[in-house]
C-alpha cells in the first residue's frame, strides 16, 4: 500500500463503527485495488456505497463520501 493508499485507508477506518472494522477492511482493499486497476467506476460504487456507508459513523458519512467521488474523479 502506498502512502495514498495508507491515508484513504487510516481515513475511513478511523470513521467506521467499530463493530465493522473488518468488513469495511475489505470494501477499502477492494476499492483501492479497483482504483489501482483502473475499474473504480459508478456502477460499481451504485453496488457498494449503501453497505459501505452503513458501516460509517454517522457524523463521518458526508466526508468520505467526498472523499470516494474525488477518488473516482482522479483515476
Amino acid at each position: 500500500m502506498n502512502s495514498e493508499e495508507q491515508k484513504v485507508y487510516t481515513f475511513i477506518m478511523d470513521r467506521t463503527k467499530p463493530e465493522h472494522q473488518e468488513a469495511m477492511k475489505q470494501l477499502v482493499a477492494e476499492l483501492l485495488e479497483r482504483k489501482k486497476e483502473h475499474r473504480l467506476d459508478k456502477i460499481y460504487l451504485l453496488r457498494v456505497v449503501p453497505k459501505a456507508l452503513s458501516y460509517l459513523q454517522p457524523e463521518a458519512v458526508n466526508e468520505v463520501k467526498e472523499l470516494v467521488l474525488n477518488l473516482t474523479s482522479t483515476r
